[in-house]
C-alpha cells in the first residue's frame, strides 16, 4: 500500500513542484500584506480538490487500472491507497496554513482566531469536494468527472449568492458569532474537519463498491 502512495506521489512530483513554488510565491506575499491569508490558503485547497483527478487522469493514460486489479493487494487496499493520498495532503496542507497562522502571528501580531477559522473551514471544504468526486471518478473515469468538479465548487456558490440577494439567507445571523468565545468557536469549527473525514470514510466504501464491481 505504500508503493501504491508513492506511486502517486512520483506520477505527480512534478505537478506538486509546481504547486510548491506558487504558494512559497503566495506565501511571500501574503508577509508582504499583498494577498489575503484566507485567499492562500483557499487556494491551496483547490489545487488539493484537482490532484487526485490528475492523479486518475494519469492512470487512464498509462493502463494502470487494468494492471492495478490483478495485484495481490486487493481492490479495497488499491483505492485505499487513493484515498490514503487525498488525506496525506490534508495533513500537509493543514500544517503549511498552520505554520503561516503562527508566522504571520508572531511577525505581523496579526489575530490567529480568524485565520485558524478559515483554515477550518478550507479543509472541511477541501476533504469534501474529493469526498464526493473519488467515486464519481471510479464510475465515470477522469475526464467524465471533471465537469462535476466545477459544477461542485461553483454551484453551490452561485446559489448561496443568489439566496442571499432575494434574502432568503440572512448573513447578518453570524453576527451572533461574535459573542462566542475563542474557545468554543475553535471547539464548534473542529467539528467540521471531523464531518469531512467522517465522509470521506462513507466515500470510500462506496469507492470500493463500485471497483469491486467493475470490469477493467
Amino acid at each position: 500500500m505504500t508503493g501504491l502512495i508513492m506511486k502517486d506521489l512520483l506520477v505527480m512530483r512534478k505537478t506538486m513542484k509546481s504547486y510548491l513554488l506558487i504558494i512559497v510565491l503566495y506565501v511571500v506575499l501574503a508577509y508582504l500584506d499583498v494577498l489575503n491569508y484566507g485567499f492562500i490558503i483557499t487556494f491551496i485547497q483547490v489545487m488539493l480538490m484537482v490532484l487526485p483527478i490528475t492523479a486518475f487522469a494519469y492512470d487512464e493514460q498509462a493502463k494502470w487500472d487494468r494492471y492495478a486489479v490483478a495485484l495481490p493487494l486487493g481492490r479495497s487496499r488499491v483505492v485505499g491507497a487513493r484515498y490514503l493520498f487525498v488525506l496525506m495532503l490534508t495533513v500537509i496542507t493543514t500544517a503549511m496554513g498552520l505554520v503561516g497562522t503562527a508566522i504571520l502571528t508572531l511577525v505581523h501580531e496579526a489575530e490567529p482566531l480568524e485565520m485558524l477559522l478559515t483554515l477550518a473551514v478550507s479543509t472541511t471544504i477541501g476533504l469534501l469536494v474529493p469526498a464526493i468526486l473519488l467515486p464519481l471518478c471510479y464510475k465515470l473515469g477522469a475526464e467524465r468527472s471533471r465537469p462535476y468538479l466545477y459544477a461542485i465548487i461553483f454551484i453551490p456558490t452561485i446559489l448561496v449568492v443568489l439566496l442571499a440577494k432575494i434574502d432568503v439567507i440572512d448573513f447578518s445571523a453570524l453576527n451572533a458569532l461574535e459573542d462566542l468565545t475563542s474557545a468554543v468557536l475553535l471547539g464548534g469549527l473542529s467539528l467540521l474537519p471531523l464531518g469531512a473525514l467522517a465522509a470521506l470514510l462513507v466515500s470510500y466504501l462506496i469507492s470500493c463498491r463500485i471497483t469491486a464491481g467493475k470490469e477493467y
